[in-house]
């Protein structure tokens, strides 16, 4: 049985799968190249697949602890003039309330005390190559060490160096979608202390919501051709030409972020890969399965994966060469799927034109009358894989 198992990542699919895992008598240890697992990123919506198996771990009264308790979402014109509003309420109803708003930290945070105590955790590491034997892998890291496991697993995201290692250069497997997004948390400079706001433009969308500390979680998402943008001050930069113009709050936005070091940026790609798998290293999440953060659903996938492949492997006792197949043809036809259904969510998150906008605020006043809400639920894929 093979029982040794590295994750490479301790993101949400990572750390789920060392939950699994060391449940179902494996040893994992997991690395991750970030020193520590506080940033918080921005919020999301919880439920489906990912719900289940949260439920199955038992965490469930944890994650509620961490929800907020949003009744409304409310889309705003340039003036701050509220166009339609989403009742929060209605969509958790719709979902029969199994669904949680927080933010991807949370979980994150909630995970990591789940497992803290019985699976070795290594931060400020990452390998830097991996060598696949009949009967091991041995992998290298930065510090000229090496060691041998009986598998590899990586959950290290979209720009997976697991996957850049043995599959190789991230282009040829990269979905560019038309879009970018950009995260940042700073102060609450709102007077409303439960503010959940969306303000579309042709093109461009900013989304805002209070979070505890007196801060602001922040959302900016706009449409553009590929651009070239590594350093700090490059993102920022193209940030401020795209929506320094845009109106309402933006420019106060734009002014606190730039005061903040913690900024996400990135492209809105999926990753289109087959198989996920390699002799005795296997890809999760992001790595192999990215929605794209538009979808909403990355996180409950990531978890949903974690455990089809931990379930697998269990079945299989450890038997890779079953187990891997067998999770990607369980999980691989949802995924290409919603992958297909992202990608139509996208054009409606950022609407290219007003008319687009005014369709968007028209569907969402009937969205939860009979008819419209079964479209919406399969928009945002809330049918669950996991029996």
């Amino acid at each position: 049985m093979n029982t040794n198992i590295l994750i490479s990542g301790a993101g949400i699919a990572g750390l789920t799968l060392a939950y699994w895992l060391q449940k179902f008598n494996f040893n994992p240890t997991l690395i991750e190249k970030r020193p520590n697992l506080k940033e918080e990123g921005f919020m999301i919506d919880f439920y489906g697949s990912g719900f289940d198996v949260a439920e199955k771990m038992h965490i469930l009264e944890q994650l509620q602890a961490k929800h907020y308790p949003v009744s409304e979402l409310k889309f705003v014109n340039s003036q701050g003039k509220t166009q339609s509003i989403l009742s929060v309420e209605n969509f958790r109803k719709m979902l029969d309330f199994r669904h949680f708003n927080f933010m991807r930290g949370d979980l994150e945070t909630v995970l990591y005390e789940t497992i803290k105590n019985t699976v070795p955790i290594q931060f400020n590491t990452s390998m830097v190559q991996m060598h696949t034997h009949n009967d091991k892998v041995e992998v290298e890291f930065p510090d000229s060490s090496s060691r041998e496991y009986d598998l590899v697993i990586g959950t290290d995201g979209i720009h997976s160096q697991t996957r850049n290692i043995l599959w190789g250069s991230e282009s040829q497997f990269e979905n560019f979608l038309g879009y970018y997004v950009a995260c940042v948390i700073t102060e609450n400079f709102l007077e409303d202390k439960d503010a959940f706001y969306t303000y579309m433009k042709p093109k461009k969308q900013v989304t805002i919501c209070s979070i505890r500390g007196n801060r602001l979680g922040t959302l900016f998402a706009f449409k553009s051709e590929k651009h070239d943008v590594r350093t700090h001050q490059q993102k920022l930069d193209l940030l401020s030409d795209v929506f320094d113009q845009m109106g309402w709050i933006v420019p106060k936005i734009l002014a606190a972020m730039k005061r903040s070091p913690h900024l996400y940026f990135d492209a809105v790609s999926q990753i289109k890969l087959n198989p996920w798998y390699k002799d005795r290293v296997g890809l999760v999440g992001d790595a192999c399965q990215c929605l794209t953060l538009l979808a909403g659903q990355g996180a409950s996938m990531a978890m949903a994966g974690a455990y089809i492949l931990a379930t697998e492997l269990f079945q299989a006792y450890g038997n890779y060469q079953v187990a891997f197949p067998a999770y990607q043809a369980q999980l691989q036809p949802e995924i290409e799927k919603r992958q297909i259904q992202a990608q139509k969510l996208a054009s409606s998150f950022v609407p290219d034109n007003y008319f687009s906008i005014w369709i968007t605020n028209l569907f969402i006043k009937f969205m939860f009358l009979p008819g419209f809400s079964s479209i919406f639920r399969q928009q945002i894929g809330a049918k669950s894989i996991i029996k």
